[in-house]
């Protein structure tokens, strides 16, 4: 979302020597046979969020935030319209992938986001989601306009959970549920939000989220967990205490400091741990992971995974959203997206390398 950059404004300023970790991965590199999949030059030309679902062994569902829809041309966005969400339906089949994007339409034929408010207020920014059962189930942050300059005047107002009852069929027919998540707390003090990342270990789902103070340069790292399958009966959700888990939001305690609002928690069956996911410091061009033994933690210290070559292009120039895509990668390598951007939508807008879903392809050491 092109208004992401704000909310990097709170993530952690750091000054780790990652020199003192030892790295269980190779060096980075492009994922250029999955970047040409998402390219197009009309129509859909480019978006953010990058949260994905597999439903079925030969489908994946795609969903983006803030979308720029028109057409490329000399290295540049043309007739550009901007629309707070899309979605892309991946198919796979006889080792190639093909993807097909799909947005929403206003009563007098325009484009707009898919996904959208039942209640009329504000726009929604997809995050994670996962099936259960037959339906797909998807977290979407409700934000709403705020005083402020360009880009920044935005707030968060709510979290819902959509319940996607047929997510096989055309996104524009599928039925929806909108539900208010009840565990949030958005004042002028504390934000606290779920649905940044989920994570399955045996009976249980683990939901990952955040807490944020205002003025505060850290986003706090929060753990939900719920029985599998059940993510829509918050009466079951509980909460990591530090110790054990609680019903009771307000036990909740930070598992770690630094976190983005957006990452990825997954187990890694090479490393026989689970990898945090996500982009560090606030404008830092860096994509970092930690490991445990455990969903909750404790978490190793940070180790680099990647460093965005884009942010050496122009000092408007910024990445962020890096989170590891599970269904890409494969037993000895892993799959990162992240997303590239300015500061401007005219620096978007006039240069087409950016804004696209971007991935990097990081090779697991074997072991001697």
């Amino acid at each position: 979302m092109i208004t992401t950059f704000a909310c990097l404004l709170t993530m952690m300023i750091s000054g780790q020597d990652f020199t003192k970790n030892v790295s269980p991965f190779e060096k980075s590199g492009p994922a250029d046979d999955i970047n040409a999949v998402f390219k197009s030059s009309k129509g859909w030309i480019g978006a953010d969020g990058n949260y994905s679902v597999k439903i079925s062994p030969d489908k994946t569902i795609w969903f983006f935030s803030d979308t720029w829809l028109g057409e490329i041309e000399n290295n540049k966005r043309k007739n550009p319209v901007l629309i707070n969400n899309s979605v892309g339906v991946q198919t796979h089949a006889d080792g190639k992938s093909t993807l097909k994007y799909h947005w929403g339409k206003t009563t007098e034929g325009k484009p707009a986001a898919l996904l959208a408010p039942r209640d009329g207020n504000g726009w929604f920014w997809p995050f994670a989601g996962t099936m259960q059962r037959e339906k797909l189930a998807l977290f979407l942050f409700q934000m709403d306009k705020a005083d402020g300059p360009s880009g920044f005047a935005f707030k968060n107002s709510g979290l819902v959970l959509a319940e996607i009852h047929n997510p096989d069929d055309a996104p524009g027919s599928w039925r929806i549920d909108q539900v208010k998540v009840p565990h949030v707390r958005i004042d002028e003090k504390r934000k606290v939000l779920f649905g940044s990342a989920i994570c399955f270990h045996m009976e249980f789902t683990y939901i990952y989220g955040y807490e944020e103070n205002k003025g505060g340069l850290y986003k706090r790292m929060l753990l939900a967990r719920c029985p599998n399958n059940q993510i829509g009966r918050f009466s079951d959700w509980e909460f990591f205490d530090g110790s054990g888990w609680s019903k009771n939001l307000k036990d909740a305690k930070a598992l770690m400091e630094g976190v983005a609002s957006e990452y990825s928690v997954n187990y890694v069956p090479a490393l026989k741990k689970f990898l945090l996911v996500y982009h560090d410091a606030f404008l830092s061009p860096d994509i970092v992971g930690r490991t445990s033994l455990n969903p909750w933690g404790p978490w190793s210290e940070k180790i680099k995974l990647h460093t965005c070559e884009e942010n050496s292009w122009s000092n408007e120039v910024f990445c962020y959203s890096g989170k590891m895509q599970p269904h890409l990668s494969k037993e000895n390598e892993i799959i990162i997206s992240y997303a590239a951007n300015a500061k401007s939508l005219q620096g978007v807008i006039n240069d087409a390398r950016l804004y696209w879903p971007t991935f990097i392809r990081i090779k697991i050491k074997q072991e001697p």
